[in-house]
């Protein structure tokens, strides 16, 4: 069975491939760690880190994925997914989760 998985105009999402899954991209910067496997004609399996999958329509997913993108784009530290013709991002150095204790007056 042959797919194809042309950019269609006024779509943000499109799923290049087929390998043995199709990659996901959205504004032309491929998602890391998210596959899609189409289904039926309106359905697709997205596939989370190789562990986690959703059944969508096409036009849920539309609008689930761009919101993933970002998620994932903050997770591995930068400040959002990458937009159109944007250069490749710089990784920002945000802070990392730190332990607190509490503090406590001792008085003499």
């Amino acid at each position: 069975m042959s797919q194809e998985c042309q950019p269609q105009e006024g779509f943000r999402v499109n799923f290049p491939g087929p390998f043995k899954h199709h990659d996901v991209v959205v504004h032309g910067w491929r998602v890391p760690f998210l596959e899609a496997h189409p289904k039926e004609e309106d359905r697709i399996t997205l596939t989370l880190d190789r562990r986690l999958g959703v059944d969508l329509t096409t036009s849920e997913a539309e609008r689930l994925v761009p919101f993933i993108a970002d998620a994932i784009a903050v997770a591995l530290g930068y400040g959002a997914h990458p937009r159109g013709d944007m250069p490749l991002p710089e990784r920002r150095p945000y802070p990392s989760p730190r332990r607190c204790h509490e503090i406590v007056a001792v008085r003499d």
